[in-house]
């Protein structure tokens, strides 16, 4: 018979939601029934009493929680047999959120396998505590549940149905930019990522890549472009390419079937000339790697990379001899940084000519290794919920004064236009001690928005998605979100252990003994201070998380 699921999803119109596309995917192959729509403009409650879901399917990030929780409660209230189940990033590092009034399970990792299995057991009308990666919430209390064993064959993982985009709006399959991913999983522990939590999560296989064979990839590239406009390809994992072997095998067929630039994250540091080259070659006409510091101590002791900087110089000037268009990728406002240490960064960007600077504002999303530094030595006081949407606007640290913290995110809306004019830098370090203001933003987006059509992603979008550009730059949209009454504070309830097993054969000596932890405890005390290990820091995590 089949469930029929329904994904809301905030900021449809942006990048693909490429997760949630992987999950409705395998749902469809296992007989269930998946729509997709926006928030943008769209009456999301009246959309969600025409189609009555069984399943009302959402995933966030930390920072945009606030509003699906909120989003989540008013649906329930209004729709109380239908399930609502939320995943993505938050619900993994943070499945406490399950406490929420308008959540009933949240599921920790990769969804497709758990996702399967919880709507086969709706559907045959069993009991679905006991589902690997799921934490579910029934009769007053939260059933925890361990990790199940990571799909090593992604080729067998169906692929995002992004015709379920395009049903919903026709505009989005006339994008001439499309993601794509080659690999799940990484090896380095970067304190800053979410792969170390997921490391913590799912035990040390994490940190073997698992990656698709080149035949799949492209024959997904070749499958999507027969069916809309296709101009540039985004591969979109954490890191592109481990293995001359493979990009070479890649290249053959991307080249003959294909043919169309492509961008791609690398690690600079990792890179030699015979893998340069074989990008070149292939198509690779623009590579994000990271710097996010120049200061090698802050790069190694605070944000974990594990990196040489010179190794990391070579890389990037290698990338950019070979004519491919470098996407810097920087972090500023580190715990323990000063202005003087961002500025140093800013420097190295102008040295090396970088395509385009990127900065973000160091954030530390629950889960993570920053957030626990951060929060152990006092640059966070813990509460979630004064992280921002973006990484982009301010920083929910503490810095050595109010003054300081101004001038560094002032900077970081300066940053790339500062690195693409070089003689900006005096003005840019005089306008730093102005007030906080609306232009520094505007000039960020604007040029971001240059840099990503030009450089980046070189494309050749028509007038009318030029024009959405544009206005977005300045904040102006097709329609608004819904407003939701605010999502009532998490409650209060125990949490017990469920029963699925924990693959005690696949997981590290440290894991076991945190499996061991969790599972062996009969009764979480009903306080929200103590709750189950979920990632590094997590334990120290204050009341504040919990009040809404």
């Amino acid at each position: 018979m089949g469930r029929r699921a329904l994904f809301v999803v905030k900021e449809i119109d942006g990048a693909e939601p490429i997760g949630a596309l992987y999950v409705a995917g395998a749902l469809r192959q296992a007989g269930h029934d998946c729509r997709f729509i926006g928030t943008r403009g769209t009456d999301v409650a009246r959309e969600v009493r025409k189609l009555d879901p069984h399943v009302l399917a959402l995933a966030t990030t930390t920072g945009r929680h606030p509003f699906y929780l909120a989003m989540a409660a008013e649906l329930k209230r209004r729709n109380p047999r239908m399930l609502v189940l939320l995943g993505g990033p938050h619900a993994t590092y943070f499945p406490e959120c399950v406490r929420s009034p308008g959540i009933d399970v949240v599921c920790r990792g990769e969804g497709e396998d758990a996702a399967v299995e919880l709507f086969d057991a709706l559907d045959r009308g069993d009991d679905i505590r006991g589902i690997a990666d799921l934490w579910v919430k029934q009769d007053g209390r939260v059933y925890a549940n361990a990790p199940r064993e990571l799909r090593r064959d992604l080729d067998s993982i169906p692929w995002p149905p992004r015709e379920l985009l395009w049903e919903y709006d026709d505009r989005l399959r006339q994008r001439p930019l499309k993601s794509f991913t080659t690999n799940r999983g990484c090896p380095f522990p970067c304190s800053y990522c979410f792969n170390p939590s997921l490391t913590e999560h799912y035990g040390s296989t994490w940190k073997k890549p698992r990656i698709r064979s080149p035949e799949d990839v492209v024959a997904e590239i070749a499958h999507v472009r027969a069916r809309s406009p296709l101009q540039v390809v985004g591969f979109r994992e954490s890191i592109f390419v481990y293995s001359a072997t493979w990009l070479r095998a890649f290249g053959e067929l991307y080249r003959s079937e294909i043919g169309l630039p492509y961008y791609c994250h690398l690690r600079a540091d990792i890179l030699d000339e015979e893998m340069v080259d074989l990008l070149a070659w292939s198509g690779c006409c623009s590579a994000n790697v990271g710097i996010e510091t120049a200061d090698e101590d802050l790069a190694n002791r605070v944000l974990a990379r594990r990196v040489d900087m010179s190794r990391l110089v070579r890389g990037i000037r290698m990338l950019k001899k070979a004519g491919i268009a470098v996407f810097a990728d920087n972090i500023l406002g580190i715990p323990g940084a000063t202005l003087e240490h961002d500025l140093r960064t800013l420097r190295l960007n102008i040295e090396l000519d970088v395509d385009y600077a990127a900065a973000t504002l160091c954030t530390p999303y629950p889960g993570t290794g920053i957030a626990a530094y951060a929060l152990e030595h006092g640059y966070w006081d813990g509460d979630i919920d004064k992280i921002q949407p973006s990484y982009y606007t301010t920083s929910a640290l503490r810095f050595s004064s109010v003054a300081e913290k101004r001038r560094i995110e002032s900077l970081h809306k300066l940053f790339a236009l500062t690195v693409a004019l070089p003689a900006l830098y005096p003005v840019t370090l005089r306008a730093l001690d102005l007030p906080e203001n609306d232009w520094f933003y505007a000039l960020f987006r604007s040029w971001y928005l240059v840099q990503h059509m030009t450089d980046i992603m070189p494309r050749r979008p028509d007038w009318s998605q030029l024009v959405e550009g544009i206005s977005a730059v300045f904040g102006i949209y097709r329609g608004k979100d819904p407003v939701f009454p605010p999502a009532p504070p998490l409650e209060s309830l125990p949490v017990v252990p469920g029963t699925a097993a924990v693959p005690v054969t696949r997981l590290s000596r440290s894991r076991r003994r945190a499996a061991r932890e969790t599972i062996g405890t009969a009764v979480v005390p009903d306080d929200p201070t103590t709750r189950p290990e979920q990632g590094r820091g997590a334990r120290s995590l204050p009341r504040a998380h919990d009040a809404r």
